[in-house]
């Protein structure tokens, strides 16, 4: 959720509520059996009114199915804000912040089997390590942030692990669990500003910080990612921009790559290669170690909200809050437009099944 996007958009009508698996969203047509072999997108929905929904697109993009946990639910709204998705073997894990609660279904038949709320408070991301799931909060109201920590067998709580300035994106990385702990705060005129820079470490064997990573002061943390059991945060700045590759054993970090490139805003790494957005929409990618590209594969079209890279395609959603988003697929070679097509309200992250 961008919060400086969704507070001037928060009083959105209310959309009709719709099922469709075409391109125009005008048919209503009957579910699969199974929602393998695929991609989810998760739309976050409009903040106020219950619009949050999950929909499939198929690996080879001819198939689109929308709003399929209510399909497969009994009609049960998901919620106003869905905020992730995480995998664990057959589960996903839908993470929603209005209201604060994660979904748990069967990954393949999107069935419901729990719903967590214990201890949430601004739900946001999620991480997998053993036989525990740990879950970031962020609440903008109160300015309290956290990492839960709850058992995959029963869901129970376990623990939260309080920070002070964010609770952002989490990863699992060499056996850890790492959290971004800073990222972008607003001036009183919402510019964005640092909240500092500070990547933390947690032991999932004692759920405490084992150790805290300061990046250099410069630009805003953006993202952080796990590749390779690898994690790499991503930071911001008016002229460069800048991936740190993040030591996980003494808090260390390395500048794996400084690129001469102003606000990128994603980061994403498939087969050995990074792939990121700015915030003009410009879409570079460079194989891990390599020169910076010198120009973009491609610039994507819209208010680009959603973004990743999948079996060697670019994901990238033109997102609205008071109406279905659009969602474009170009190929990560050469940046051709795949294909076009209509999701739901808001649609913020992409994952392949």
């Amino acid at each position: 959720m961008n919060i400086r996007k969704i507070l001037p958009l928060a009083f959105a009508s209310m959309l009709l509520f719709n099922v469709s698996c075409s391109s125009d969203n005008d048919d209503i047509v009957e579910q699969p059996i199974t929602y393998e072999a695929g991609v989810l997108i998760s739309n976050e929905g409009g903040f106020t009114t219950t619009t949050a929904e999950v929909s499939f697109v198929s690996s080879n993009l001819a198939n689109l199915y929308d709003k399929i946990y209510a399909s497969n639910n009994s009609g049960e709204p998901l919620g106003k804000v869905l905020q992730s998705i995480g995998f664990q073997g057959d589960r996903a894990y839908l993470v929603s912040n209005v209201p604060n609660k994660i979904d748990i279904v069967n990954r393949y038949t999107f069935k419901k089997q729990a719903t967590v709320t214990a201890n949430l408070d601004g739900a946001r991301y999620i991480a997998f390590s053993g036989n525990q799931y740990y879950v970031t909060n962020n609440n903008f109201t109160t300015n309290k942030r956290k990492l839960n920590v709850y058992n995959t067998g029963d869901n129970s709580f376990v623990k939260s692990i309080d920070f002070t300035n964010a609770a952002e994106k989490v990863v699992e990385a060499e056996g850890k669990i790492v959290v971004q702990t800073d990222g972008t705060g607003y001036d009183s005129t919402w510019n964005p500003i640092a909240t500092g820079y500070t990547i933390s470490v947690v032991n999932p064997t004692t759920n405490t910080v084992s150790q805290t990573v300061t990046l250099p002061a410069n630009g805003i943390i953006k993202d952080l990612i796990s590749y390779k059991g690898t994690a790499y945060a991503l930071v911001s700045g008016d002229t460069n921009s800048y991936i740190y590759k993040i030591n996980t054993a003494d808090g260390t970090f390395t500048a794996t790559t400084t690129l001469p490139i102003p606000k990128v805003q994603k980061l994403r790494a498939e087969d050995n290669k990074f792939y990121f957005i700015t915030d003009t929409n410009k879409i570079y990618g460079m194989t891990i170690g390599a020169a910076v590209p010198t120009a973009p594969i491609m610039t994507a079209t819209g208010n680009v909200y959603g973004f990743d890279v999948i079996d060697g395609r670019i994901f990238a959603s033109d997102a609205s809050f008071s109406a279905d988003s659009k969602v474009n697929v170009y190929s990560a070679n050469n940046g051709t437009l795949l294909r076009s097509f209509t999701a739901g309200i808001g649609t913020n992250g992409f994952y392949k099944n």
